[in-house]
């Protein structure tokens, strides 16, 4: 009988294109990190979807890992950049701001 290993949870993954998805309302945001996505996720909460939450909803939650999920584990950087584009493109996220964000990252 082999032992198996625990699979750590989504949050502790890292190199991920991600999607946060409003349980209150129908926004959305797609991103990558290269770092854990527990890392990103405690950032989001000062940024668009933190100011999101906060002024849509009067709430600024401590607790939004479970609004979080992985689209996308990929190998490296380049390719969380390559497949954030392609997520973008077809989710059409109403949070996001950047309207070229692979080549506003890799080109500048």
């Amino acid at each position: 009988m082999s032992v198996k290993a625990n699979k750590p949870p989504i949050v502790n993954t890292r190199c991920v294109v991600h999607l946060f998805q409003c349980d209150l309302c129908d926004a959305n945001y797609v991103g990558y990190t290269a770092r854990h996505l527990h890392q990103r996720i405690s950032e989001h909460r000062f940024l668009a979807i933190g100011k999101h939450l906060e002024t849509q909803h009067g709430n600024n939650r401590t607790q939004v890992d479970h609004l979080f999920k992985v689209l996308k584990k990929c190998n490296s950087k380049f390719d969380c950049l390559v497949y954030e584009m392609l997520y973008i493109k077809d989710i059409k996220p109403s949070l996001n701001t950047q309207g070229d964000s692979i080549r506003a990252k890799l080109f500048t």
